[in-house]
């Protein structure tokens, strides 16, 4: 393959939000960003479009990093595995639905389950399955098995790979040292400490630490390519989705970051899955934001009550970085420098969201009537504030980068494609984003809208001015010829004289007329909306009402005592000897108080003949409360979704 180093290179991120069900509008970015950049690739080496070759800009675009975020994250995963296979295959038609395209974006994404030959009922059918509960554990809301079904399938390889092998193979718009990093919350937290300590505090005081600890839940996975060869495993994970363990370390990673709070499954990281010291590393990064770094500045930072052999329970990354382009950025940053005598970034970071955070600035103040008000916005207030970007403000009007956004916009036009109204809803947003579980349909809409949108991206906003008379031409663009220029470049505002030439160039537009051109950027490869048939929800009532009785059944036979025992347990183990003797001597203080409680409400004989003969009454109260309780919550989950999807126009009149 020609190596295009020898031009002037532009280094690209790409972040992927979080998205739960709409992480196939991600899939379609990603599905046409690769073919565009597999196109140019090949235009280059004079493989096609050869009729073009004298027009065909010779710069280099080169992915160097990817993080993403739940759904985001997932995309991340299979878009590496996607460009390490080597066979790019865009899905560029709508036609055949359930047709397995070969290509994982699609496949993963819009297929998702529904393709299992063994099962072929509608994935939203498969969610409710009780299966997962026969063991008794009360694992998540849905049933999340599909999820490691399709991870299987985008890891799964039918002949021996050699990743040094097809690293080498890599084009040159992917790096050979690309890294992936995922969001995570863990809920064991790591304690992080402020020493208070003064000179003479340190005397006569041994069994007291004047220290001030926070506990840091947020943990990145970050994984080097490393051109095929295993990297420093203290400093970084292997991007090696071929051969096990690294495989199985990056498809729990994948899965774990979009482990949804109750709603899908939780997932567990372990000392062998993450080591101690790789950990330690990641901490520090996170503190001082330092991602491109093998070894962060941190010094100061000792991590005294780091806990040994540490393993966590992780939800859903975007419970506290939902867009981790911070992230992303920072590994560019320390790769390309930010001395650039000229002035113009030679780096920049896309971020993909599907579903982009608006403030809403005209709503009014509501004062909460009484404390149920003031609780039911807590945790809203707590995910706001653990997800606020500080130091992604004061970087905003950086000029050293070039930073840019695709989300979701489906125009209306009339006849003359002229815009009439405000854009479409992405379909995959009803049903708190689990919409795209629901239909399949809607899931291929928003991949194909991801797919359009990324098209529009890429020509018309992904660029730089371009001002020959002034000499403002950015350096990628100043080896391009004037032919170059005529047959990429747009005019911001016609008549303006403002022109602009993009970054990645689409070469789809050599073969379009200037009236294509105009009329293309608002249309779409599925311009009417799927529209959602009720009948199809209220089929599923029984599975719904079963999957919610099953539930109360395991949390009515869940031991809280002894689980609260074992996690205590297992906690106390971690901890020092000074920290388990004070334990001890408050457990033994704790003695008196249970024993006047004992005395005063401790059951007698009547109390318990009474719990004798009122315990066959009890279960059967139980065994119909569950049963009305799960009809009441099974008419409320779809009397919400119904109105949600009609309140976004997806309801079947």
């Amino acid at each position: 393959m020609e190596n295009h180093s020898k031009s002037e290179t532009f280094s690209l991120g790409i972040t992927m939000a979080g998205a739960v069900s709409a992480g196939c509008y991600t899939a379609g970015v990603m599905d046409y960003l690769f073919e565009i950049l597999d196109l140019w690739e090949k235009a280059k080496d004079g493989k096609v479009l050869t009729e073009f070759s004298d027009i065909i800009p010779k710069h280099c675009v080169k992915i160097d990093a990817m993080g993403g975020t739940s759904a985001g994250g997932m995309t991340t995963t299979i878009s590496a595995i996607y460009a390490l296979n080597g066979s790019i295959n865009p899905v560029t038609k709508p036609e055949r639905l359930d047709e397995i395209k070969n290509n994982i974006l699609y496949d993963s994404w819009v297929l998702m389950d529904d393709h299992n030959k063994s099962d072929t009922r509608p994935l939203f059918e498969k969610l409710l399955d009780t299966d997962d509960l026969e063991e008794g554990v009360f694992g998540s809301l849905l049933n999340s098995k599909f999820i490691d079904t399709i991870a299987d399938q985008a890891f799964y390889t039918s002949e021996e790979t050699h990743l040094e092998k097809k690293t080498k193979e890599l084009p040159s718009y992917i790096s050979k040292d690309l890294q992936l990093l995922y969001s995570h919350c863990f809920l064991r937290g790591i304690p992080l400490d402020v020493n208070f300590e003064t000179s003479i505090s340190k005397y006569g005081r041994k069994s007291v630490i004047p220290n001030h600890s926070t506990f840091e839940h947020y943990i990145v996975t970050q994984y080097h390519l490393n051109n095929g060869i295993k990297p420093d495993t203290e400093k970084y994970l292997w991007l090696n989705p071929y051969d096990k363990p690294y495989s199985d370390v990056l498809k729990l990673s994948t899965i774990a970051t979009g482990a949804f709070p109750i709603g899908l499954a939780f997932r567990e990281f372990k000392t062998e899955h993450l080591g101690d010291e790789y950990l330690k590393t990641t901490i520090k990064r996170i503190i001082t934001g330092e991602f491109g770094l093998n070894n962060p500045k941190a010094d100061n930072i000792k991590l005294k009550y780091f806990p040994k052999n540490y393993s966590s329970v992780a939800i859903d990354g975007g419970a506290i970085n939902n867009e981790p382009y911070r992230e992303v950025l920072s590994i560019l940053q320390h790769q390309n420098g930010d001395d650039f005598e000229d002035g113009y970034p030679r780096y920049g970071v896309i971020m993909i969201d599907p579903f982009p955070d608006r403030a809403q600035s005209k709503k009014s103040y509501s004062k909460p009537n009484d404390a149920v008000d003031v609780a039911q916005g807590i945790i809203g207030t707590l995910m706001d504030q653990s997800r606020i970007k500080r130091r992604e403000m004061l970087e905003t009007d950086s000029s050293k980068y070039f930073k840019s956004i695709i989300f979701p916009r489906k125009w209306r036009t009339n006849k003359e494609n002229k815009i009439i109204g405000p854009p479409g809803t992405i379909t995959c947003a009803s049903a708190m984003a689990f919409g795209g579980f629901l239909d399949r349909r809607f899931r291929q809409h928003d991949f194909f809208l991801g797919r359009n949108n990324a098209r529009n991206f890429l020509r018309y906003f992904y660029s730089f001015p371009y001002d020959k008379e002034k000499g403002d031409i950015h350096p990628i663009h100043r080896c391009w010829t004037d032919q170059m220029a005529d047959a990429f470049k747009f005019e911001k505002k016609k008549g303006s004289g403002k022109f602009y030439l993009p970054i990645i160039p689409d070469l789809h537009l050599l073969a379009e007329t200037e009236t294509e051109r105009i009329t293309k950027r608002n249309q779409y490869d599925i311009p009417k909306t799927p529209i959602y048939d009720p009948e199809e929800l209220f089929k599923l009532e029984n599975k719904i009402k079963k999957r919610f009785r099953k539930i109360f059944t395991v949390l009515q036979e869940r031991d809280f005592s002894e689980a609260v025992h074992q996690a205590k347990a297992a906690e106390f183990e971690t901890l020092t000897t000074l920290q388990k003797n004070a334990i001890k001597r408050a457990e033994q203080k704790n003695l008196i108080a249970e024993k006047w409680i004992q005395k005063k409400y401790g059951p007698n004989g009547f109390s318990k003949m009474g719990a004798f003969i009122s315990t066959p009454f009890l279960k059967l109260g139980m065994f119909f409360t569950k049963r009305v309780a799960a009809k009441k919550i099974a008419r409320i989950v779809i009397s919400e979704i119904l109105k949600d999807l009609a309140s976004k126009g997806l309801l079947k009149k």
